[in-house]
């Protein structure tokens, strides 16, 4: 096989959510930019896939706003159209109730008695109060121990901590995302978006291709070609070698600890054997008529179980049809039986959405979806103890994803790691073209396009040309990172 050979200031390996977040600061403070992505389609987790008008996400996906990836995307320019959840409702023994959504109406629900009204009061104003960072070392289950002792709101309360954290694994977490979360929760709204996630995918990819990233598809990065403490080039599966004065690393950990020195890379491979990742099980039903609309949104009290019919809140179904959402939040150490786990999504449909089966078109399962790359664990000391975003070993090697840094859950933490790995290499420039500008460059100024801006790094790369060729656009109707389920499922966000 002929090697091609390619120059581009940085390379970033993975279209996700995170790859095209960094490429789009990267390009936008001056550097040119590779991305390179092994699927035909771009986003991983954050893909949707089309098929008969219903807009599959790969799984539930719900973007909680007020974090770093709503501040991002504005700042990025990244519009898009969106509805809110409503009404919910509490399955309790197999009974259907109505779900209190604020702290009024949590005091006149018959689910809690007077004494855990009181109780619930100490809480929210506690909760208030709380610091994430300093719980960071507590589990979700110690915190709630601790803070609520009366059984059934205690209860409430552990149902409540599920779907936020996306394990069962409640003694695992840190309290920290848990608190941070449920803060954030209470400030601001969930958004479901109309066209699926991919919007965002798209959106990102058009605002890098706009300012001049070039992204690549379907082209599999093999490895990081190393020379002495520094990343020299990436290597793809056809034999290319697409030569670099930076690379970002955008995979799931697994990936990431495979592309350098073979897998024995001891940084990454050290981190990779502490993670825990966070596994889900999701049923997703696409149907001609939604059974009982009134109920739109069902929280399982008696277990890790819940449901969505986002299509109420979302464009993301034809006229009349509905679009549906369950999952059940698995604990990592003990995952289950997938077939179990499907009949436990069944009886949560049954229960919740009775006749949906007679208006079933089409059922997407993923038994065990890799919902976050790295759960931040209390023994770790929570967001604070993933990965760090630079590689120590190597001078100008960097991660992104939702599995590094210290800042916030699922698509928080994948779209904060992915601007700060541009504005630490920013920052640091490259050696062969002096100092890039620093990280104000790219703090909100409006789009801009080629010209000028790649006049300041064309200094060594004068008189090359990258000769990887463009593969051929695919259309927009399939996320983060590659997927072990071949069937579609964040944000995270599912996050």
């Amino acid at each position: 096989m002929e090697t091609k050979l390619a120059q581009t200031d940085v390379a970033v390996v993975g279209g996700g959510m995170a790859g095209l977040t960094a490429a789009c600061y990267l390009v936008r403070g001056g550097a040119e930019v590779t991305l390179f992505e092994k699927a035909p389609l771009l986003g991983g987790r954050a893909a949707t896939q089309t098929s008969d008008g219903f807009m599959f996400n790969r799984g539930v996906h719900g973007l909680y706003t007020g974090g770093a990836a709503s501040r991002a995307l504005e700042e990025l320019g990244i519009t898009y159209s969106h509805g809110t959840p409503k009404a919910t409702f509490v399955l309790q023994q197999g009974e259907l109730r109505s779900f209190p959504t604020s702290l009024s109406h949590f005091l006149r629900t018959d689910l809690l008695g007077a004494g855990d009204k009181l109780a619930l009061v100490r809480f929210f104003a506690a909760l208030g109060r709380a610091k994430p960072r300093d719980l960071a070392k507590a589990s979700v289950q110690e915190w709630l121990d601790r803070m609520v002792r009366r059984p059934r709101l205690h209860r409430l309360m552990v149902s409540l901590a599920y779907p936020l954290v996306y394990t069962s694994a409640l003694d695992l977490v840190s309290a920290e995302v848990f608190v941070d979360k449920f803060q954030r929760a209470l400030k601001h709204p969930v958004h479901y978006i109309d066209g699926g996630w991919q919007v965002l995918v798209d959106g990102l990819r058009t605002a890098a291709e706009r300012m001049g990233a070039r992204v690549i598809s379907d082209a599999h990065v093999e490895a990081v070609e190393l020379g002495g403490a520094r990343a020299r080039s990436v290597r793809l599966r056809d034999g290319s070698l697409v030569q670099a004065s930076a690379v970002v690393i955008a995979t799931g950990p697994r990936d990431a600890a495979k592309l350098v020195d073979g897998g024995d890379n001891l940084f990454l491979r050290r981190i990779v054997d502490g993670l825990v990742s966070g596994r889900v099980a999701c049923l997703d039903v696409a149907l001609r008529r939604l059974p009982f609309p009134d109920r739109p949104v069902v929280q399982d009290l008696d277990g890790p179980r819940f449901m969505t019919a986002q299509s109420l809140y979302s464009r993301v179904a034809p006229e009349g049809g509905a679009l549906v959402y369950t999952f059940k939040q698995l604990d990592p150490r003990r995952p289950g039986d997938p077939r179990e786990d499907e009949r436990d999504l069944e009886d949560l449909l049954d229960a919740a959405q009775p006749g949906w089966r007679d208006a079933l078109v089409k059922r997407q399962y993923l038994p065990r979806i890799e919902a976050v790359g790295a759960l931040p664990t209390a023994s770790s000391g929570g967001f604070a103890g993933r990965p760090g975003i630079e590689v120590p070993s190597v001078d100008n090697l960097y991660l992104a994803g939702d599995w590094v840094g210290p800042e916030g859950f699922l698509v928080d933490a994948s779209v904060a790691s992915a601007r700060r790995a541009a504005q630490l290499l920013l920052e640091a420039g490259s050696p062969s073209r002096g100092k890039v500008p620093p990280v104000r460059h790219i703090s909100n100024p409006p789009y801009t396009r080629g010209g000028a801006r790649r006049d300041r790094f064309r200094g060594g790369l004068e008189g090359s040309e990258m000769i990887v060729e463009r593969l051929p656009s695919f259309p927009s109707t399939s996320d983060e990172g590659s997927e072990e389920n071949s069937l579609p499922y964040s944000n995270g966000q599912k996050y």
